[in-house]
């Protein structure tokens, strides 16, 4: 046995609500209440189906130490089969203070400054923590949970789990494999799960060989998340019509399917030049574009999920066969700042209908609209 494969996971956030659902639907509330749950048993999963030997959990299981508790009695329950199937659980980061808790869980653990040396006699993998500032055995792994530094950890093959929310890039590796320099490799796994819509693209940990007859390391990620978080952007040819906007948005929702492996939560960015036909059938506001697509996404919908939808800086909207469209818009513009202003100030004793000097240039950019249109 030469080869030592472990899983390297990073934060895990339990007991971390999910933001930006709000609006969602039922369905969608409740995959989300139980995402980041969900995401970890993915990680344990994945532990098992890659015949793993290590579970690596290098970073902190809450964000908040009072969840710290209940989260090591759950995860209590849902380790217990790692042992069914031969994988050691380690547990690197938490400083010795926090130790006595942690040994619920019936694994390794590595505080800071500390090494794990593994190492192989042909049939069986053995797991020794030693101080990371002394030498580690001849041709073992060693393990160790820290910041980025220059300092090289003292063993033959060494792999450094860097905790971090996001996951390493791995743009430079081949076919999204990176492997170690100088038989050195150090990665971020990030954590199982995004909790918002900041936290975009895929999530899950690192999967990782290391050889040690050929003293070579290489990592690949391994996507856990339940629910996640995507910004797409649709670039419309020059002068589509923006009738034809909605089933574009359809389409492209469809084109998202995951497979059922997790729901995206998509921000639609919309980028270049519409033009309009006058008729009234030709939605331009962002808030019935977005209602439209959701109401054609029936309930139980496992592919995308539309959050938001917001045109780019850069698109614009021909209205030159059309000067009227421009006039209505004008007048919506000012009629809506009225009835802010006057709504603000309706307790107010000498209260001035209109729009005040200063207040916004609304206005002012209506009428130079006016004027262009003229």
């Amino acid at each position: 046995m030469s080869v030592i494969r472990f899983l390297h996971t990073d934060s895990l956030r339990l007991g971390s609500p999910i933001s930006g659902v709000s609006d969602a639907p039922d369905w969608l509330r409740k995959a989300v209440g139980s995402a980041v749950r969900t995401a970890v048993t993915n990680v344990i999963e994945a532990a098992i189906a890659g015949r793993c030997h290590l579970l690596l959990i290098a970073g902190k299981f809450t964000e908040s130490t009072q969840d710290l508790g209940p989260a090591i009695i759950w995860l209590k329950a849902q380790t217990r089969v790692l042992r069914e199937h031969g994988i050691q659980l380690v547990i690197g980061g938490y400083p010795e203070i926090d130790h006595a808790a942690l040994r619920q869980l019936d694994a390794i653990l590595v505080a800071p400054g500390q090494r794990l040396d593994v190492s192989s006699n042909g049939t069986e993998i053995k797991c020794r923590v030693s101080l990371g500032s002394t030498p580690g055995r001849a041709g073992a792994l060693g393990i160790e949970v820290g910041t980025e530094s220059s300092r090289r950890p003292q063993a033959d093959l060494a792999y450094v789990a860097v905790p971090s929310l996001t996951p390493s890039l791995t743009s430079n590796s081949i076919d999204g494999v990176a492997s170690a320099h100088d038989r050195l490799l150090r990665m971020s796994a990030g954590c199982p799960q995004s909790i918002g819509p900041m936290e975009r693209g895929a999530f899950g940990c690192q999967l990782v060989d290391a050889d040690l007859s050929r003293q070579s390391l290489t990592a690949r990620a391994c996507v856990t998340d339940a629910i996640r978080f995507a910004q797409e952007l649709i670039s419309c040819r020059p002068g589509m019509a923006a009738s034809e906007l909605g089933e574009l948005l359809r389409a492209r929702s469809r084109l998202l399917s995951t497979n059922g492996r997790c729901t995206m939560v998509v921000e639609w960015v919309i980028d270049g030049q519409l033009t309009l036909s006058g008729t009234r059938m030709e939605p331009l506001c962002e808030f019935d574009l977005l209602r439209d697509l959701r109401s054609s996404l029936h309930a139980g919908h496992s592919g995308a999920w539309p959050h938001r939808i917001r045109f780019s800086d850069t698109s614009t909207v021909d209205t030159s066969q059309h000067p009227s469209i421009a006039a209505r818009e004008f007048t919506a513009v000012v009629r809506e700042r009225i009835l802010k202003f006057s709504h603000r100030n309706r307790f107010t004793e000498n209260c001035s209908v209109g729009i005040p000097l200063g207040s916004g240039s609304e206005a002012a950019v209506g009428l130079d609209l006016l004027r262009r249109v003229a």
